[in-house]
């Protein structure tokens, strides 16, 4: 079978066409004209060619990726597919119909949906279950993001965006039966234009949980909580001490963390290569879903242990001239606090300096900078690149550098050229210092990020 992937140089849709390539289908795709790393080398290394061939009734079936900016960037070729009759169906479709199985495991919320997720699939992997399973991070266990078996579970990161030919909620397109659910917060303005339509949607999902399942909530999210009031089910709470389960101690030691969690059952003891509090509360929830499925709580050790983390996520991409870099995803308010205060937590002695570039959509309108002065609290400093808009948002809705230097007052720096940033930090960057870059995407932001790495080999 001759698949065609529109959009396919996304974190979900890439890994995809390998698994589908593996399965025996030719697999072509088309994105936007360059495509960079790791995207272009996962793609390479599997020979799957992309933006090579013409649209023609050769093409068995079409997988529309369901991002916003790779829908724009293929819509002429979309319209020729509807022309020529060619089959299509949307890339969360096509999950839900080929990849969700009978006791679906769904992770959504606001924030720490790809480690939990990732990490249930490690856990039901080392659990020889061979889950499918679906999410968008790239592993550093080197496992593949997606995996499609013959497994009666599967394991998915459930967004509740609304993008390319969705008409709903991504994870209102997939059947639910165990739901961890870390918010409802209004993330996605792009998609819900008011909180009640973003919140009514994860109270929809909720509803979907069959009696035989259950919800797993985060009872320090006050929007969880509001939501978990529509559950038909079985309800699981996790992460304070009124809690079903919880962390009872937290002991550091040089490079590994020791996290003594609260069960219904008794006290687990797990050790962690991962460091901050968000990480930890990623863990007690892949903990409580996994122990509440009956997963062995020595394989659950044992997984936890081995894992490594998600590219990206508070990840330790250099250690030169006693200065540390890291490069996280954090754009909203909530999970920027959540990773400044980890880093300040595990190196309390060190300046904690930030390279900023808010890329997300959200958090491109000015209603997101609430709550920033705070997330940053704990900083030394934060230095903003050029700001990047989303041509869909009003001129009138967008913040600008204005915005942020209002919020964040002498702390902001504003350094809208590249080279102005990297001379910057070559001057400035002193032993006991730690540079976190923080962005959602943009390979110009990144390549900076590595020259500023790279000044320092020397």
């Amino acid at each position: 079978m001759h698949i065609h992937i529109l959009g396919m140089a996304g974190t979900m849709t890439a890994p995809l066409a390998v698994n589908l390539k593996k399965q025996g289908n030719i697999v072509t795709g088309s994105d936007q004209e360059k495509i960079y790393p790791p995207i272009s080398t996962i793609l390479k290394k599997a020979d799957i060619s992309i933006n090579s061939i013409n649209i023609d009734n050769n093409i068995d079936l079409v997988i529309v990726g369901s991002s916003y900016n790779s829908f724009q960037k293929t819509k002429t070729e979309f319209n020729l597919i509807k022309k020529l009759k060619i089959p299509y169906i949307s890339a969360t479709d096509y999950i839900s119909k080929n990849l969700i199985q009978k006791n679906s495991i769904l992770i959504a919320g606001s924030f720490g949906k790809t480690t939990i997720t990732s990490l249930i699939s490690w856990i039901f992997l080392k659990a020889k279950k061979n889950p499918n399973y679906m999410f968008g991070g790239d592993p550093k266990n080197k496992f593949s993001s997606v995996n499609i078996s013959l497994s009666d579970w599967s394991v998915v990161e459930a967004d509740e965006s609304i993008h390319g030919l969705d008409k709903k909620a991504k994870f209102l397109y997939y059947p639910v039966k165990y739901l961890v659910l870390t918010s409802a917060d209004w993330e996605h303005k792009d998609s819900y234009p008011k909180e009640i339509s973003n919140f009514n949607a994860f109270k929809k999902l909720i509803i979907n949980i069959p009696k035989d399942g259950f919800l797993l909530f985060n009872s320090q999210s006050s929007t969880a909580k509001k939501a978990s009031l529509y559950a038909n089910c079985p309800i699981i709470t996790y992460n304070s001490v009124d809690s079903d389960y919880f962390i009872d101690k937290i002991k550091i030691k040089n490079n590994l963390t020791t996290l003594i969690i609260h069960t219904p059952k008794g006290l687990i003891k797990i050790d962690t290569q991962l460091i901050g509090q968000f990480n930890f509360e990623n863990i007690l929830a892949a903990v409580a879903l996994s122990d509440s499925l009956g997963i062995s709580p020595h394989i659950i050790q044992k997984a936890i242990f081995s894992f490594r983390g998600i590219k990206r996520r508070l990840e330790l991409v250099a250690n030169y001239k006693k200065i540390l870099f890291f490069d996280d995803f954090a754009q909203s308010s909530p999970r920027i606090k959540s990773v400044i205060d980890s880093l300040k937590n595990q190196f309390p002695q060190k300046n904690i300096k930030v390279f900023f570039q808010p890329h997300a959509s959200f958090s491109q309108y000015r209603q997101s900078l609430v709550g920033l002065k705070n997330a940053f609290k704990s900083a030394t400093e934060i230095v903003l690149g050029q700001l990047k808009f989303n041509p869909n948002i009003e001129k009138k809705d967008r913040n600008t550098a204005k915005d942020f230097r209002n919020v964040l007052g002498t702390k902001l720096i504003y350094l809208p050229l590249e080279k102005q940033i990297i001379q910057y930090y070559k001057d400035s960057l002193m032993s006991n210092d730690i540079l976190i870059y923080m962005s959602s995407g943009g390979l110009s932001g990144y390549h900076v990020f590595k020259s500023i790495i790279n000044s320092f080999k020397k």
